[in-house]
């Protein structure tokens, strides 16, 4: 006789079916109760108890408040910006640093603070900036020129192909009346796209901060208002309650409520025309392109300012007051236009453009030089050849013992090569100094706390570094002549054209 041994998860195993039907059918059954009669095997609406009052013409405009209308008209041109790095040991992408922007234009110009992409500017490390916009579409941007003065940005999106975004409409922010009704939209934690209204509290206040950059600045004519203007906000609009953009978000008080800044429109637009929009301005590699003029808009044609002499533009013959109408067979609107395109240019390439000068158009090309190259023209009026050790290695290790002379230094590294001075215009600060074609620059007086120390320069790259820094102010500079080793003061020019 065999014994069925059967545990008890065996004689509990049908219960589960069992408890899980019971509910059904009881649901079931109740459904049934409620549901009015219906067709054999048609499905119905299953109904609530909480019923729905849809709302009515009039209700909704009720609700349609200004302030709706606003966010509704402004809110897709504006943008989340994220600071993204890679992550090679995961994989994809880790955020790195997050803001707003605001569209200027349809072919995706972004205005954001210069906070926001400080890490970008000043190369702390690689990132790459993404931009979201309200539609969901995510999409790379470059960073075109920035000015950490007035805490302001300009990115470019990189749109597809006959894609366009909408621009924020732009008011004037002069005729702001303290108290009136202003409404913040950014992406304060990440939460894109979040608004909040308040007051304008006060107009022409200043602030001080310590930026990125570690210097303490002071950033003045600032709209305050009590709309919340959290951590991410900063770059996004400011709308008065028509929905225009009448400033930029950029700060909020530390240790207190409801204080916020943001840089007032009429300001933004100053500082786009004066500073933003010149090429010299413009975020780009030391080896990108540079043809050496600058371009302003003037009663609806884009017209040719400063032309630096000596460089591919002067060489080519274009003269300031020229108007550029295009680019190959591009038509040129605007200085935007313009920019846009030399991010294209290749260097040593031929460039075409085509201008109007006296009423009829002329074609030309000039052939751009490398972006370090033109800081260094522009600043001190020299052309410096860089020569290496492979060319002329005795000139190399001569300028490296005359560095070094007198140092004391038993062994001294070789220079990477020397910097010869090819040509020097007349009139500039290069002609000032005394410096003559043959001349090979050594390095410069760094100012320290302990004195000045001398630092070597083996590198174009690292002489137009040491000019950018000092735009407008003077740097001592070691020379070589023949066998001697000379020292002057170089008067660096501020920033004319690109």
């Amino acid at each position: 006789m065999r014994t069925v041994m059967r545990t008890a998860a065996d004689l509990l195993s049908p219960l589960p079916h069992l408890l899980l039907a019971l509910p059904v059918l009881f649901g079931a059954a109740c459904t049934q109760a409620r549901l009015p009669a219906q067709e054999h095997g048609k499905l119905t609406e299953r109904t609530s108890p909480l019923q729905v009052v849809e709302p009515d013409e009039s209700e909704r405009n009720l609700r349609m408040t200004p302030v709706v209308r606003a966010v509704q008209k402004a809110a897709d041109s504006v943008v989340s910006i994220y600071l993204n790095q890679e992550d090679r040991l995961r994989g994809g992408e880790v955020t790195q640093g997050q803001g707003s922007g605001v569209i200027l234009d349809a072919s995706g110009l972004v205005i954001t603070n210069w906070h926001v992409i400080a890490p970008v500017a000043l190369a702390v490390q690689p990132l790459d900036i993404q931009v979201r916009l309200r539609d969901g579409r995510a999409l790379p941007a470059k960073l075109l020129t920035s000015t950490p003065t007035r805490d302001l940005a300009l990115l470019q999106l990189e749109l597809p192909a006959g894609q366009t975004v909408k621009p924020a409409e732009i008011g004037r922010s002069s005729d702001l009346m303290i108290g009136e009704t202003v409404i913040a939209i950014g992406n304060p934690q990440g939460h894109a796209n979040t608004v909040t209204s308040g007051v304008l509290s006060a107009i022409g206040r200043s602030i001080r901060v310590r930026a990125p950059d570690g210097v303490s600045r002071e950033y003045t004519e600032l709209l305050q208002t009590d709309a919340a203007i959290n951590a991410g906000n900063s770059g996004g609009a400011l709308l008065d309650i028509t929905g225009k953009l009448v400033g930029i978000n950029n700060a909020m008080a530390v240790g207190a409520e409801n204080i916020g800044f943001a840089i007032p429109m009429d300001v933004v637009r100053q500082e786009f025309d004066r500073q933003l929009i010149r090429s010299s301005s413009f975020a780009a590699a030391p080896d990108s392109p540079w043809l050496g003029f600058e371009v302003q808009d003037a009663d609806g044609a884009v017209l040719i300012g400063d032309v630096i002499d000596g460089s591919p533009a002067a060489a080519a013959g274009i003269k300031a007051g020229d108007l550029l109408v295009g680019i190959g067979e591009q038509p040129v609107r605007n200085s935007i236009d313009y920019l846009r395109h030399v991010f294209t240019a290749k260097v040593e390439k031929p460039f075409p453009l085509v201008l109007r000068r006296s009423g009829r158009e002329i074609k030309i090309a000039p052939v751009p030089t490398t972006r370090e190259v033109g800081t260094i023209l522009d600043a001190m009026g020299a052309s410096i050849a860089e020569v290496t050790a492979d060319s002329e290695e005795l000139l190399v290790r001569k300028a490296t013992l005359a560095f070094y002379q007198g140092s004391g230094m038993r062994r001294v590294p070789m220079f990477r090569s020397a910097l010869r001075v090819d040509q020097v215009l007349d009139g500039s600060p290069a002609a000032a100094v005394g410096l003559e074609r043959g001349d090979v620059v050594l390095g410069w007086f760094r100012p320290t706390r302990f004195g000045d120390q001398e630092q070597p320069l083996q590198s174009r790259s690292d002489l137009a570094d040491v000019l950018a820094a000092a735009r407008g102010q003077s740097v001592r500079i070691v020379v070589l002549r023949g066998d001697d080793s000379l020292v002057g003061t170089l008067d660096v020019r501020g920033h004319r054209g690109r």
